[in-house]
């Protein structure tokens, strides 16, 4: 998987976000509405073999790291738009911080594990990452 792939599914995953949203109060609980991929699917294989690449190389690790940087402004574009308020909201973009970072932290604790077969699956792990945030639906 390049990474210009993953910034990519950044993109779908905001996508899927919006579409999922409408019945949840907050975007936390949208993701964790989505369906997650196995742990087997070549996607998540190679998804894992780029967060180890990216811990070394500081090239990967840029792009990694802007992907997230525009997935937050896509979140926060969300969530603006949920709470009728504008995106450039301190409590907007902190509660879109929130999210990204639990996103970005649950996903590389999964690749980085030493054995991913032996700890909780991609889903689990992002689903308690995403479940750590506490989330009142409203931004205050």
């Amino acid at each position: 998987m390049e990474i210009a792939e993953e910034a990519v599914r950044h993109d779908l995953l905001t996508d899927r976000l919006r579409d999922s949203s409408a019945g949840h109060r907050s975007l936390a609980e949208a993701l964790l509405s989505l369906q997650q991929d196995d742990d087997a699917t070549p996607r998540l294989r190679a998804l894992g073999d780029l967060l180890r690449l990216c811990r070394d190389e500081p090239g990967p690790r840029a792009v990694w790291l802007e992907a997230h940087y525009d997935a937050e402004a896509a979140f926060a574009a969300m969530i603006a738009a949920r709470a009728g308020r504008p995106a450039g909201d301190l409590a907007v973009r902190v509660e879109a911080g929130v999210l990204n970072t639990a996103l970005r932290i649950g996903v590389e604790d999964w690749a980085l594990r030493s054995d991913r077969s032996a700890g909780p699956s991609f889903a689990e792990t992002v689903t308690r990452a995403l479940r750590m945030i506490e989330w009142s639906g409203n931004t205050p």
